[in-house]
């Protein structure tokens, strides 16, 4: 990611109207939108691609062409169990197992977030670890084994996505 850093945020809800303006505050560009149409057209200049949505149509094609296109960041929220369905998605439809190890889902450093705020927090962090070449020192959600919410029941968390 260079030093005018694009940000294309792919859904809305909670999450995403926090997020928006944390990444303006860096001086980076968001783009948000939940339009496949908008998301293609953005790629190309993307240096990181947030999926915050939980919408089948939605998702996999969002993840599927930021990876194609090289975008040097690319994660998604959602439960253990929302990863393996984007999962299987993406790998019937073409993305490879190399291509996936990109994938940073689910997204954001394990701070325990729980609320939108703590969320976008936990997510810029690791954008912010990606760019400078720190993902390997801190600990993503991505890399760690088990519930994301470790603490609750499978399935009861709240999901504050869009």
């Amino acid at each position: 990611m260079g030093d005018d850093v694009q940000v294309l945020i792919v859904g809305d809800g909670p999450v995403a109207a926090v997020l928006t303006p944390m990444v303006a505050a860096l001086g980076w560009s968001p783009t948000t939108t939940t339009d496949l149409d908008e998301v293609a057209g953005a790629l190309g200049v993307a240096d990181a691609v947030v999926v915050l949505s939980h919408h089948d149509g939605t998702d996999g094609p969002a993840i599927r062409a930021a990876l194609e296109a090289g975008t040097p960041y690319v994660g998604a929220m959602g439960s253990r169990r929302t990863q393996a369905r984007r999962r299987e998605w993406l790998l019937d439809n073409g993305v490879t197992e190399q291509a996936l190890a990109a994938l940073r889902a689910p997204i954001g450093l394990d701070i325990g977030a729980d609320q939108p705020g703590e969320i976008a927090v936990s997510i810029l962090a690791e954008m912010v670890a990606v760019r400078r070449g720190a993902a390997s020192a801190v600990g993503s959600i991505s890399t760690r084994d088990g519930a994301i919410h470790p603490d609750q029941e499978p399935g009861s968390a709240y999901c504050p996505g869009g």
